[in-house]
């Protein structure tokens, strides 16, 4: 059954086009990852500091694994300096309904 994460971010003032726009350049890798079927970012029409991102993928061990990876890539040392603290992760068994 496939996993629904969605991903709190609340980044510092002003940075957040930053993570945007690193975003954009790693969603190819992100799209093309074992087990990811989408992911997509959205941000607060109130607090443009505040995004969430919905991702879809094979399982919840399939998301960790990409975690992992990007641990390990660097790319969390560049998200880092960019959030005012770590973002919040939700796995969301999805219905027939």
């Amino acid at each position: 059954m496939s996993c629904l994460v969605i991903v709190e971010f609340l980044c510092n003032p002003g940075r957040s086009q930053d993570f945007i726009d690193m975003c954009r350049r790693n969603y190819p890798v992100t799209r093309g990852y074992d087990g990811c079927k989408y992911v997509f970012l959205s941000v607060d029409q109130v607090n443009e500091n505040s995004l969430v991102m919905v991702e879809e993928w094979d399982s919840k061990e399939h998301h960790q694994r990409y975690v992992a990876f990007r641990e390990t890539d660097g790319t969390s040392d560049l998200m880092d300096p960019l959030l005012v603290s770590p973002p919040r992760v939700r796995y969301l068994d999805l219905t027939d309904a």
